[in-house]
């Protein structure tokens, strides 16, 4: 037996998750479940040579027992079972070669330690890829290298797999495993992992381990409601976009003082303004933008706290590359459209006109909806020579980094960071207008093309510029955004007093709560279900309250806030009520005018409003703090909703069910065609009763039915209505064939026409259902509806409804001003591009 210090020996954990342990009944080295599998098997530290890797031991310990193992080809065992089994062939000693955020590999004599998905360790991989992947619970396996040089072995091409190394993802659940603490703090980013972010979050993992921080992705568009407030707890802070903050802190819980917000668009600026309100951004542990465009965006959107600017950088080594000597090829590096709020801001066609125009060939990366991994972009480069971007608005393009790094001619608008990199020798700026950018692009290629050696020489230039864009020179400032959080921010920092503690405040919503159990639509009893369950909200039956009664005002009042949300014909005497009231409103017209003398003055004697149809609000009614909250699928109000899933072999036909009526033009045309491709279902009447043992097609019934057509249709109203039956289309994969006339507002929720929806009007509808039902198209069909079913799953649900309620209601009660005088903290343009 030999003494060794704890410190030396660090458990082992393989890319599936599993730990490395020796099963004590054979001695064999496994690798199993971290909860099952005991702790008896380390890796063990030696010593190390100048210009090597560390050398160390694999270690059987029970007790005051250590023990070597020994590792063959086929098995690993510790030496005592090698002797029994007359093996004497195994080797006993590593090289610890450190990677990359913490994964590290063990090698010996030209091979490298595998562990098999089976649970066997073998001993004889000659390509280190991701089976050969590991991560240590002890900082000194891969915090030193050793005295080798870091980094030595993204040179060796051959034994070592550098797009599976880094392509792998830690899951954050595997470093929770490890129980690693590292010298700096813990960051777990929260995020997309592919495209322009991913290449952003991978540089940042990599580059802030190599200064003593670990950093880790959680991929957003994963779920991990089972796992996530468990695994939160283990990190300092959480880092996101704007994008993710509501799910963060709605379906995760995390506290705001965790978050670590940044800004990457003014987009998502907008959108979480439009979520949560101007004051949430008081609230996080820290505030940050990429560009100095977006310090002024976001002060000009009347966020009072000035965020810190933590600049994109590029990894200059991964992207250098020999320069082009001739101008054959012009390369562009995003998606070349993208449409919003009607502007198409891309404008990769300008692009694409002006090296035509300049008798270039074009070539495309790649786009949002096509990706292909941020980890060929290199090759990509590399394989043209010039780069152009075109957008009317961007932040931190990171194609003109990159393209300046790999030494090519960067031709770009002046948005985000661009003027700045190219002051500093990164590029050339073109005009922004259309018509100006074409014709100085295309004129700057041509005068390239036809002078190569003022072509190479700009090339030189503009990539020895882009030395000062790699990520050494900009890391500081995201270090200084993790360690100086709210306590001892030194930017302004509004306080919030006089806003009443959580506990304080107090919700309620009334409600015919009876009629919305039995109603047809499950939608509406399942949000007010939710709001009480999950938020709190009490419910106050609207028929069960006698308003003439002085005691229930006061008990009205007694509340912070009241919803009023499917209250029936009740008269509320508003005047008399100081809660602050909000009026959630369905229907803008009712066709009983008594019914729409009483909307109105609810409507006027109301703080706020909220509707699914905010963005026609105005042409009814008038108010000035109106929030879109549109319709959601109810789906998962119903019992063994699960079964409900994405149909592979569907009914080829259209399904167009609901109400057929006059003001339903569209929906009436369709249902009105003599076409056997087209089915009716026909509608069951909204004034009757229903439960889950109505014969009518209602309830769960109904989204079976939906799901079992390939498409089903849904018109947009003659009040240019979203209604609630395009989310419950798509939730459950039906293709969703919508109006034209509300295309608008679809695509503010995502529904873009040929990536989540097809869209249609009255001439094109039969053109539509051909396409739809012609074999030839059934992948993009599958492809298109399979989308959709996406974005309303983890976007348009009713639960992600009742959370936009409950953040509206903490914004307006976390605002002084708004309890103090109840007028609107902002006015809440509908439109929100996550709702």
């Amino acid at each position: 037996m030999s003494e060794t210090s704890d410190s030396s020996r660090a458990r082992l954990f393989t890319a599936f998750g599993t730990v490395l342990f020796v099963d004590p009944s054979t001695g064999e080295l496994r690798h199993g479940a971290v909860e099952s599998s005991p702790a008896n098997a380390y890796f063990e530290s030696g010593m190390s040579s100048v210009g090597s890797y560390r050398r160390g031991q694999l270690v059987f310990v029970a007790g005051d027992l250590r023990e070597p193992i020994d590792c063959y080809r086929d098995r690993c065992l510790t030496a005592s079972q090698s002797q029994r089994h007359h093996q004497s062939d195994g080797v006993d000693t590593f090289e610890l070669i450190p990677l990359e955020r913490g994964l590290l590999a063990l090698r010996s004599g030209g091979h490298f330690l595998s562990a098999i998905p089976d649970g066997r360790m073998m001993h004889r991989a000659s390509v280190c890829s991701t089976w050969e992947l590991f991560i240590a619970s002890e900082n000194w396996c891969t915090d030193s290298p050793g005295s080798a040089p870091n980094g030595t072995w993204r040179r060796d091409r051959v034994g070592f797999n550098q797009g599976h190394v880094e392509g792998y993802i830690v899951h954050p659940l595997i470093r929770m495993k490890s129980n690693r603490q590292p010298q700096a703090k813990k960051i777990l980013i929260y995020g997309y992992t592919r495209w322009s972010h991913g290449r952003v979050y991978y540089d940042l993992c990599r580059h802030l381990h190599d200064r003593g921080y670990l950093v880790d992705i959680l991929d957003w568009q994963q779920d991990h409601a089972e796992y996530a407030r468990e695994l939160i707890l283990g990190y300092d802070f959480v880092m996101s976009a704007l994008d993710g903050i509501s799910t963060l802190v709605d379906i995760y819980s995390v506290p705001f003082e965790k978050i670590i917000a940044i800004s990457h668009s003014e987009f998502d600026i907008r959108m979480l303004i439009e979520q949560k309100g101007v004051q949430v951004f008081e609230k996080f542990a820290n505030y940050g933008v990429v560009s100095e465009s977006l310090y002024s965006a976001s002060a000009m959107r009347g966020i009072s706290r000035l965020p810190r600017v933590v600049s994109l950088g590029v990894d200059y080594e991964s992207f250098f590359s020999d320069l082009p000597t001739s101008l054959t090829k012009v390369g562009y590096a995003t998606s070349m459209s993208a449409l919003t709020y009607d502007v198409e801001w891309k404008r990769g066609h300008l692009a694409e006109a002006a090296a035509r125009d300049a008798g270039l060939a074009f070539k495309v990366a790649g786009s949002t909806g096509n990706q292909i991994s941020f980890h060929d972009m290199p090759d990509f480069y590399r394989s043209v020579d010039a780069v152009l971007t075109s957008s009317l608005n961007e932040s931190g393009p990171l194609s003109v980094l990159e393209g300046a790094a790999a030494g090519r001619l960067v031709i770009g608008t002046p948005v985000g960071h661009f003027p700045l990199k190219a002051y500093q020798g990164g590029g050339i700026i073109a005009p922004i207008e259309a018509e100006k950018f074409m014709a100085f692009t295309a004129a700057t290629l041509r005068y390239y093309k036809e002078n190569p050696s003022a072509f190479v020489d700009k090339c030189k230039s503009t990539q020895e510029a882009a030395r000062k864009f790699a990520w050494a020179h900009v890391l500081d400032d995201w270090i200084d955004l993790f360690e100086v959080s709210t306590g001892t921010n030194s930017q302004p920092h509004r306080s919030s007093r006089g806003v009443k503690s959580e506990s304080e405040i107090t919700k309620a919503v009334i409600c015919d709560i009876n009629w919305l159990s039995s109603y047809l639509a499950n939608e509406h009893y399942y949000l007010i279900r939710i709001l009480s369950e999950r938020y709190g909200f009490e419910i106050i039956d609207s028929m069960a309250i006698d308003l003439s009664d002085e005691s229930t005002i006061a008990r009205l009042n007694a509340f912070s806030v009241l919803l009023i949300a499917y209250q029936g014909r009740l008269h509320i005497p508003m005047h008399k009520i100081s809660a602050i009231k909000i009026l959630k409103i369905d229907d803008l017209v009712s066709y009983d005018s008594n019914y729409d003398e009483l909307l109105n003055k609810l409507v006027s004697g109301s703080d706020f409003i909220i509707s699914p149809y905010a963005y026609v609000f105005s042409e009814h009614f008038e108010h000035n703090a109106v929030t879109w909250i549109p319709y959601s699928s109810g789906l998962e109000g119903f019992r063994n909703y699960d079964h409900v899933t994405f149909n592979n072999d569907p009914i080829g036909k259209i399904l167009v069910s609901g109400s057929i009526a006059a003001d339903r033009p569209l929906r009436a045309y369709a249902s009105s065609l003599a076409d056997n491709r087209i089915e009716i279902l026909n509608h069951p009447g909204y004034h009757n009763k229903y439960d889950e043992n109505s014969p009518e097609t209602v309830g769960i019934k109904y989204y079976e039915t939906l799901s079992k057509y390939l498409c089903c249709f849904c018109d947009g109203h003659h009040y240019r209505y979203v209604h609630l039956k395009n989310f419950e289309i798509a939730s459950v994969g039906s293709l969703l064939l919508a109006d034209k006339i509300i295309e608008k507002e679809l695509k503010e929720l995502g529904f873009i026409d040929g990536e989540t929806c097809v869209l249609c009007d009255k001439p094109s509808f039969l053109d539509r259902v051909s396409w739809i039902l012609d074999p030839n198209n059934r992948p993009e069909v599958d492809r298109i509806r399979r989308a959709g079913m996406d974005l309303v799953r983890t976007r348009h649900m009713t639960k992600h409804r009742a959370e936009q309620i409950d953040r509206l209601v903490d914004s307006i009660i976390s605002d002084p001003s708004v309890r103090e005088s109840k007028g609107p903290p902002e006015l809440r343009q509908p439109g929100s591009a996550s709702a």
